[in-house]
């Protein structure tokens, strides 16, 4: 029902008027412009994702440190974990220390596996292979999403513009064709001008 409702403002018909035919082409565009640039978007944005995750695991390294200091105890309720400074030496043979989060009760000269990049700063462990994918599909959905919801915002907009239009001329044309049907005129209507009470003679 719905589809023969849509479909009637492509026929030609005197009663379709031209904001019909606006609608009708907003309609269709933006169905187009959807089913095209949803999956487009997705996928650009999928693709960029994922070469800059896989380029960040290229650059970062796994190296080896070791602890400077005791590793504290961690706080009631919290994790096994505690923060302490450790030490690396870079590929230029210069000494690096930063303060990374161990292994609580871990004793100075304890090893620790810490992530790198080329210049030996301290950086966060690259995501997984299995992160990566779920990462760049995920981005690629909110591309695609924001594509839809940008679209859909905007046709409704151009409806609910169009809606008032129509309504503004049925006002207007009601104005002038309603008093027919009930038999009177509108005074603002040509010839509407009445003359005053006969009065009846004596």
């Amino acid at each position: 029902m719905g589809t023969k409702v849509g479909w009637w403002r492509w026929r030609r018909s005197p009663l379709r008027r031209r904001s019909d035919a606006v609608e009708a082409w907003v309609v269709l565009v933006t169905s187009v412009v959807m089913a095209v640039g949803m999956p487009l978007a997705g996928a650009l944005s999928s693709v960029r994702v994922g070469s800059v995750l896989v380029q960040q695991r290229q650059e970062r390294h796994r190296t080896s440190a070791v602890l400077t200091e005791d590793a504290g105890d961690p706080g009631p309720g919290t994790y096994a974990h505690t923060w302490a400074v450790v030490r690396w030496t870079a590929s230029d043979d210069t000494v690096r220390t930063a303060g990374v989060r161990v292994a609580a009760g871990s004793r100075a000269g304890t090893k620790a596996v810490i992530w790198t990049d080329g210049q030996a700063r301290l950086v966060s462990a690259p995501l997984t292979p299995g992160q990566a994918v779920a990462l760049s599909a995920f981005a690629g959905t909110l591309a695609a999403s924001g594509v839809a919801l940008l679209l859909l915002a905007g046709r409704k907009a151009v409806r609910m513009g169009l809606d008032r239009h129509r309504a503004e001329q049925w006002e207007r044309a009601w104005a002038l064709t309603g008093p027919r049907w009930s038999g009177s005129t509108p005074d603002n209507a040509p010839g509407s001008e009445q003359e005053g009470p006969t009065v009846p003679p004596p």
